[in-house]
Protein backbone atom coordinates (compact mmCIF):
# COMPACT_ATOMS: atom_id res chain seq x y z
CA UNK A 1 0.00 0.00 0.00
CA UNK A 2 2.93 2.10 0.70
CA UNK A 3 4.13 1.67 -2.58
CA UNK A 4 1.28 2.91 -4.16
CA UNK A 5 1.19 5.60 -2.31
CA UNK A 6 4.25 6.55 -3.00
CA UNK A 7 3.79 6.15 -6.85
CA UNK A 8 1.18 8.25 -6.45
CA UNK A 9 3.11 11.59 -4.77
CA UNK A 10 5.71 11.37 -7.47
CA UNK A 11 2.83 11.47 -10.23
CA UNK A 12 1.12 14.37 -8.46
CA UNK A 13 4.31 16.03 -7.45
CA UNK A 14 5.26 15.69 -11.85
CA UNK A 15 2.27 17.76 -12.59
CA UNK A 16 2.75 19.92 -9.97
CA UNK A 17 6.59 20.88 -11.43
CA UNK A 18 5.95 20.01 -15.41
CA UNK A 19 5.17 22.75 -17.87
CA UNK A 20 1.56 21.99 -19.25
CA UNK A 21 1.67 23.17 -22.82
CA UNK A 22 2.49 19.64 -24.12
CA UNK A 23 -0.58 18.30 -22.61
CA UNK A 24 -2.61 21.12 -23.65
CA UNK A 25 -1.12 21.19 -27.29
CA UNK A 26 -2.04 17.40 -27.13
CA UNK A 27 -5.40 17.97 -26.19
CA UNK A 28 -5.93 20.48 -29.16
CA UNK A 29 -5.09 17.91 -31.70
CA UNK A 30 -6.89 15.64 -30.58
CA UNK A 31 -10.00 17.94 -30.67
CA UNK A 32 -9.02 18.74 -33.65
CA UNK A 33 -8.81 15.23 -35.07
CA UNK A 34 -12.22 14.69 -33.51
CA UNK A 35 -13.45 17.23 -35.46
CA UNK A 36 -11.84 16.54 -38.39
CA UNK A 37 -13.19 12.97 -38.40
CA UNK A 38 -16.93 14.32 -37.31
CA UNK A 39 -16.86 16.69 -40.37
CA UNK A 40 -15.40 13.72 -42.80
CA UNK A 41 -18.15 11.06 -41.55
CA UNK A 42 -20.61 14.54 -42.19
CA UNK A 43 -19.72 14.58 -45.69
CA UNK A 44 -19.61 10.81 -46.58
CA UNK A 45 -23.12 10.44 -45.50
CA UNK A 46 -23.99 12.99 -47.75
CA UNK A 47 -22.24 11.82 -50.23
CA UNK A 48 -23.77 8.29 -50.37
CA UNK A 49 -27.13 10.09 -49.96
CA UNK A 50 -26.73 12.29 -53.12
CA UNK A 51 -25.43 8.99 -54.87
CA UNK A 52 -28.29 6.94 -53.92
CA UNK A 53 -30.92 9.68 -54.52
CA UNK A 54 -29.35 10.69 -57.39
CA UNK A 55 -29.08 6.89 -59.17
CA UNK A 56 -32.69 6.19 -57.91
CA UNK A 57 -34.33 9.86 -59.47
CA UNK A 58 -32.79 9.69 -62.61
CA UNK A 59 -33.35 5.51 -63.25
CA UNK A 60 -37.54 5.86 -61.92
CA UNK A 61 -39.31 3.33 -63.68
CA UNK A 62 -36.43 1.21 -64.73
CA UNK A 63 -34.62 0.23 -61.60
CA UNK A 64 -35.49 -1.85 -59.13
CA UNK A 65 -38.46 -2.68 -61.35
CA UNK A 66 -38.31 -1.79 -64.67
CA UNK A 67 -41.66 0.06 -65.01
CA UNK A 68 -41.03 2.21 -67.55
CA UNK A 69 -38.64 0.80 -70.21
CA UNK A 70 -37.70 3.07 -73.60
CA UNK A 71 -37.33 1.84 -76.55
CA UNK A 72 -34.20 3.75 -77.17
CA UNK A 73 -32.53 2.93 -73.39
CA UNK A 74 -29.57 5.15 -74.72
CA UNK A 75 -30.99 8.61 -76.25
CA UNK A 76 -33.41 8.03 -72.75
CA UNK A 77 -30.04 8.31 -70.45
CA UNK A 78 -28.15 10.61 -72.41
CA UNK A 79 -29.17 13.51 -70.36
CA UNK A 80 -29.28 11.40 -67.17
CA UNK A 81 -25.31 10.08 -67.47
CA UNK A 82 -23.65 12.85 -66.99
CA UNK A 83 -25.77 13.65 -64.01
CA UNK A 84 -25.35 10.06 -62.82
CA UNK A 85 -21.43 10.22 -63.33
CA UNK A 86 -21.33 13.19 -60.87
CA UNK A 87 -22.91 11.41 -58.08
CA UNK A 88 -19.99 8.61 -59.14
CA UNK A 89 -17.58 10.87 -58.96
CA UNK A 90 -18.65 12.64 -55.77
CA UNK A 91 -18.78 9.45 -54.04
CA UNK A 92 -15.77 8.36 -55.40
CA UNK A 93 -13.69 9.83 -53.03
CA UNK A 94 -14.98 7.66 -50.04
CA UNK A 95 -14.39 4.20 -51.56
CA UNK A 96 -11.70 2.20 -49.58
CA UNK A 97 -8.69 2.16 -51.98
CA UNK A 98 -8.89 -1.80 -51.98
CA UNK A 99 -12.40 -1.39 -53.78
CA UNK A 100 -11.76 1.91 -56.02
CA UNK A 101 -10.80 -0.88 -58.91
CA UNK A 102 -14.10 -2.91 -58.76
CA UNK A 103 -15.94 0.54 -58.14
CA UNK A 104 -14.60 1.95 -61.34
CA UNK A 105 -14.84 -1.21 -63.27
CA UNK A 106 -18.45 -1.62 -62.05
CA UNK A 107 -19.46 2.28 -63.21
CA UNK A 108 -17.46 1.68 -67.22
CA UNK A 109 -19.86 -1.86 -67.49
CA UNK A 110 -22.83 0.87 -66.37
CA UNK A 111 -21.78 3.07 -68.96
CA UNK A 112 -21.23 1.08 -71.81
CA UNK A 113 -24.59 -0.77 -71.48
CA UNK A 114 -25.86 2.51 -71.67
CA UNK A 115 -24.24 3.95 -74.35
CA UNK A 116 -25.12 0.46 -75.98
CA UNK A 117 -28.49 0.90 -75.56
CA UNK A 118 -28.71 -2.48 -74.18
CA UNK A 119 -26.42 -4.67 -76.48
CA UNK A 120 -24.42 -6.75 -74.57
CA UNK A 121 -21.84 -9.11 -74.68
CA UNK A 122 -20.09 -11.72 -72.36
CA UNK A 123 -17.20 -8.95 -71.49
CA UNK A 124 -19.34 -6.86 -70.62
CA UNK A 125 -21.61 -9.23 -68.09
CA UNK A 126 -18.49 -10.18 -65.91
CA UNK A 127 -19.99 -11.95 -62.98
CA UNK A 128 -23.10 -11.59 -63.86
CA UNK A 129 -23.33 -13.16 -67.16
CA UNK A 130 -25.48 -16.63 -67.34
CA UNK A 131 -27.43 -18.01 -70.51
CA UNK A 132 -30.71 -16.35 -69.07
CA UNK A 133 -29.13 -12.91 -68.09
CA UNK A 134 -27.20 -12.17 -71.28
CA UNK A 135 -30.28 -12.20 -73.20
CA UNK A 136 -32.54 -9.81 -71.02
CA UNK A 137 -31.42 -6.48 -71.20
CA UNK A 138 -33.70 -5.11 -68.00
CA UNK A 139 -32.12 -8.27 -65.98
CA UNK A 140 -28.77 -6.93 -67.03
CA UNK A 141 -29.33 -3.50 -66.46
CA UNK A 142 -30.67 -4.68 -62.86
CA UNK A 143 -27.94 -5.79 -62.33
CA UNK A 144 -24.87 -3.34 -63.20
CA UNK A 145 -27.57 -1.06 -61.13
CA UNK A 146 -27.07 -2.99 -57.96
CA UNK A 147 -23.68 -3.46 -58.55
CA UNK A 148 -23.15 0.15 -57.98
CA UNK A 149 -25.51 0.81 -55.63
CA UNK A 150 -23.88 -1.85 -53.43
CA UNK A 151 -20.96 0.27 -52.60
CA UNK A 152 -22.85 2.84 -50.96
CA UNK A 153 -24.03 -0.53 -48.66
CA UNK A 154 -21.02 -0.32 -46.43
CA UNK A 155 -21.24 3.29 -45.63
CA UNK A 156 -25.37 2.70 -44.14
CA UNK A 157 -25.35 1.61 -40.95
Amino acid sequence: MENTIGVIDQINMYFKEAVLWPFALLGAIIVFAIAVEIINRRRRADAVDYYDATFRTELAGLYPHPTRWPEDLASHLRTRLPIMREAFEVLKGFIPQDQLRDYNIAWNKFYDFCRMNGVIDETQTGATSSAEVEHDPKQVFHQLVADLLAYTNQFKR
